[in-house]
């Protein structure tokens, strides 16, 4: 009977159009055994060990395994990896880290299958390393990143295209192709269109300033590709194991951006919305932990699936430090992100004799399973960057 009603609340939740309250996963989801974990200290050695197990300091690349292979035509979680090295250079102002961003420029660009540039078949792709070279130039001041984002941009904006009702293609010739579009490609672009608006006010890109651009892109994810009663976030609408954790994050990312540059409360409200709905369902219930569906080892090579967490904490750890944010809001979200990091830390860690990462945070696995590949490696260093972050601004 409880079951039966519980199905039918959560119908009836996902149907209501008015403001709803969720319930709480934290306190409803058995607890580990947990202690008190000193954040600075975990984010050193954490990344630490990041770097010198994946940063091939020969190719100025990331290795794809824990075993040191590297994969040539891997594009994409290189743009996270030097997200991780620009957040490790903002906290320590150590200049290995702002040597390695600067090596990593050449070094990632020669990787680039698709030419001897950062354009990439994948518009999602260019995506990511457009958000990252921003970074990059904003943290070193290398005004090579400056050129590469603006470049990436340019080739960004010409992806958008009026199948399926606007938005940004998959990849080169999507619609030729059947492809059909989504938040991966839409949300970094509409992120990126928002902070190069603030930074270059008066840019424009085929016939539109970047705030237009950041706006006609919001609309079409929103309007696509989530379920505006719900706050549910979507790829495909008919299938929730198709929800993913970085797709809510970047489309997050992108409703705090221009909540912040046009004070409009309708993309305040849609971030809170989205949020709530992606902490209450897309989570393993028996412990509260976000999870991916197709996370796996693959062998040691690992899943595009495995880095999706970090990214939605990326964009997360910026709403909880918003000044905007509510205290209680601020205190659920804090303490779901918290059993998270702490999950991760305490059972999906392996610190001895090295530290190693797994794709699921509740569990490592087993000793027969070859393990520990990039992505998980990013995924988990860039989650405890963040909570070192928040934990020097007293917020945890």
């Amino acid at each position: 009977m409880k079951s039966k009603l519980f199905l039918l609340y959560s119908f009836i939740l996902l149907s209501l159009v008015s403001c709803v309250d969720y319930d709480d996963p934290i306190m409803e989801t058995p607890k580990i055994d947990k202690y008190n974990i000193n954040w600075t200290a975990a984010v050193d050695s954490s990344t630490t060990s990041f770097v010198n197990r994946y940063w091939n300091t020969t190719s100025h690349c990331f290795n794809n395994t824990y075993d040191g292979q590297v994969t040539w035509n891997d594009y994409w979680p290189e743009a996270h990896g030097l997200d991780v090295l620009v957040d490790a250079y903002l906290r320590t102002n150590d200049n290995k880290y702002k040597q390695a961003i600067y090596d990593w420029y050449e070094g990632v660009r020669k990787k680039n299958w698709y030419s001897n540039n950062w354009e990439n078949e994948y518009y999602d792709d260019m995506g990511w390393h457009g958000l990252a070279h921003m970074r990059a130039l904003e943290a070193t001041g290398d005004t090579r990143y400056e050129a590469s984002s603006r470049d990436l941009w340019n080739w960004i904006a010409k992806g958008w295209t009026d199948y399926e009702g606007g938005g940004i293609q998959w990849r080169k010739d999507s619609d030729i192709k059947g492809d059909g579009k989504g938040i991966p490609a839409n949300g970094p672009a509409a992120i990126i269109a928002a902070r190069r608006y603030k930074k270059y006010p008066d840019e424009v890109v085929e016939g539109l300033n970047d705030l237009e651009w950041a706006k006609r892109i919001y609309n079409w994810m929103k309007y696509y590709r989530t379920i505006i009663s719900s706050g549910r976030v979507f790829e495909n609408v008919n299938d929730t194991n198709n929800d993913y954790s970085y797709d809510v994050g970047t489309y997050l990312g992108a409703a705090l951006e221009l909540y912040d540059i046009t004070g409009d409360k309708t993309y305040w409200n849609d971030a809170l919305s989205i949020t709530n709905y992606h902490i209450t369902y897309n989570i393993n219930k028996t412990n509260g932990i976000m999870r991916d569906y197709g996370e796996q080892s693959d062998n040691g090579g690992g899943h595009d699936c495995n880095l999706f967490k970090g990214i939605f904490v990326r964009y997360f750890t910026i709403l909880i430090q918003h000044p905007d944010l509510s205290q209680s809001d601020k205190a659920r979200y804090v303490a779901f992100l918290k059993n998270n990091a702490e999950y991760l830390w305490i059972k999906g860690t392996q610190k001895t004799p090295d530290i190693k990462f797994s794709y699921t945070w509740w569990l490592t696995p087993a000793e027969t399973e070859a393990w520990g590949d990039l992505r998980s490696a990013i995924s988990a260093a860039t989650t405890i960057e963040a909570m070192a972050l928040l934990e020097k601004k007293g917020i945890l």
